[in-house]
């Protein structure tokens, strides 16, 4: 009986810590902080929407590769690939003083309720091809263990001379160049795609994706549907 009356009592306090557990939860872990993960900082494959009027120097659509780092104190740097020289300095420098890349501050050091982490604006823009100019605006970038930063959205003026043009963006990480949908498959063997398996993303062969590829044969594999386009991939 000392043995079952042992065994009850050790059974009942097991109980308690349970139910305790149990109701109060475990301790959250703590959120990423915004920052661009190393793996991921580009190129990105961006696309830009005209959401202004349609000129000969504000097509309707077009679309470029972008480099990121980061820097200290949630500081992040772009860069156009069409302007290769000087390269971004190495993720953790103070140094922020060439034109050539872009420069702005996460809002928040955590991302927000929505898995966002967001730079509102630019501290300047940057430069672009041919001497043209971007400012970038409402930058956010899916910051989840899941997604971890490879996709973003952004509002973007392109100044061309004297013309300005107003284009939305979306950009995807890895960059991979297409030929058909099966290329973008993430879960093709022996070769996949490296695109994360929760995006609806496939292969667009247009014109945007040729100023990327050079190539009018030749596409990017690119989101199916505005941001965040997830569901996952279909052939």
């Amino acid at each position: 009986m000392k043995t079952f009356h042992g065994t009850m009592s050790r059974l009942l306090i097991l109980g308690s810590v349970t139910l305790l557990v149990t109701l109060t939860g475990c301790p959250e872990q703590a959120p990423s902080p915004c920052q661009i993960p190393a793996a991921v900082t580009g190129p990105f494959a961006v696309r830009m929407k005209n959401t202004g009027t349609v000129t000969a120097n504000c097509p309707a659509e077009r679309g470029e590769h972008w480099y990121f780092n980061n820097y200290t104190g949630g500081l992040i740097g772009i860069r156009s690939r069409k302007v290769p020289q000087p390269p971004l300095p190495d993720a953790g420098s103070t140094n922020a003083d060439s034109t050539v890349y872009g420069k702005g501050h996460f809002a928040n050091v955590d991302p927000d309720e929505n898995d966002l982490c967001t730079v509102p604006s630019l501290d300047r823009p940057f430069q672009g091809p041919s001497g043209t100019t971007y400012d970038v605006k409402n930058l956010a970038f899916l910051s989840t263990a899941l997604y971890i930063g490879t996709e973003w959205k952004a509002d973007i003026t392109w100044t061309v001379g004297a013309e300005v043009c107003q284009f939305s963006a979306q950009a995807i990480s890895p960059s991979v160049t297409c030929t058909s949908n099966s290329v973008c498959n993430p879960n093709a063997q022996p070769t996949p795609s490296g695109i994360n398996n929760l995006y609806d993303q496939g292969c667009h062969i247009e014109k945007w994706s040729a100023d990327i590829t050079g190539d009018p044969a030749k596409g990017i594999c690119f989101f199916n549907k505005d941001f965040p386009s997830t569901g996952g991939f279909h052939q």
